[in-house]
């Protein structure tokens, strides 16, 4: 068999120990080793963190937890105050209900009873009414029939200040219409006659 001169290869083959990829089991407690070690400087970095956050809190107290001032009397509502308050919406004024003014009526307006229905007397008969209620300046005259509106007994007026006046003036001749518009003869008030408004 040949000779060949030694080399590294034979210097390994030599040494103790196995060959090739194959290594020699280690010892059980190399394997706790890691997680010791894991565990020591998780505990001391949490340890050193609690350290130095309570020195903190030592060292600045003005950070630390101060009770609360009690809360003064004056906070706290009176019971009138209370009873006041609650009352106020019940107490709110209730709507009055608003009267209707008293009619103003002129009795010394100009008026005249004027007669279109051709029956002799029935204008005297209404100036005696209104005189007998107190009106002042009553006259008693005729018209022509075609210049009373619609051809009914009717007041007209054209001051509304009259309103009042005209309206109680029909009320007392038992006259239905009332008109605010000038008057036919360009008196203040006047009575138009179209028929007897006592028949």
């Amino acid at each position: 068999m040949a000779q060949y001169e030694q080399d590294e290869f034979d210097v390994l083959a030599r040494e103790a120990g196995p060959v090739g990829v194959h290594r020699a089991p280690r010892p059980w407690w190399t394997r706790l080793l890691l997680p010791l070690a894991v565990f020591l400087i998780a505990g001391g970095v949490a340890y050193g963190w609690v350290a130095y956050t309570w020195n903190q809190d030592i060292a600045n107290p003005e950070t630390s937890f101060t009770p609360t001032e009690e809360p003064t009397e004056t906070a706290e509502p009176s019971p009138t105050a209370t009873a006041s308050e609650s009352a106020s919406p019940s107490a709110s004024p209730t709507p009055t209900v608003s009267e209707t003014p008293e009619p103003v009526i002129v009795y010394d307006a100009e008026v005249f009873v004027r007669n279109g229905a051709g029956i002799a007397g029935i204008a005297g008969a209404q100036q005696e009414i209104l005189e007998a209620d107190g009106f002042t300046a009553v006259t008693a005259n005729n018209i022509n029939a075609s210049l009373i509106p619609n051809g009914e007994n009717t007041v007209v007026y054209e001051d509304p200040e009259l309103a009042d006046t005209a309206a109680h003036i029909a009320e007392l001749l038992g006259i239905d219409a009332v008109l605010e518009q000038r008057p036919p003869g360009g008196n203040q008030i006047e009575v138009l006659l179209a028929s007897d408004p006592a028949a």
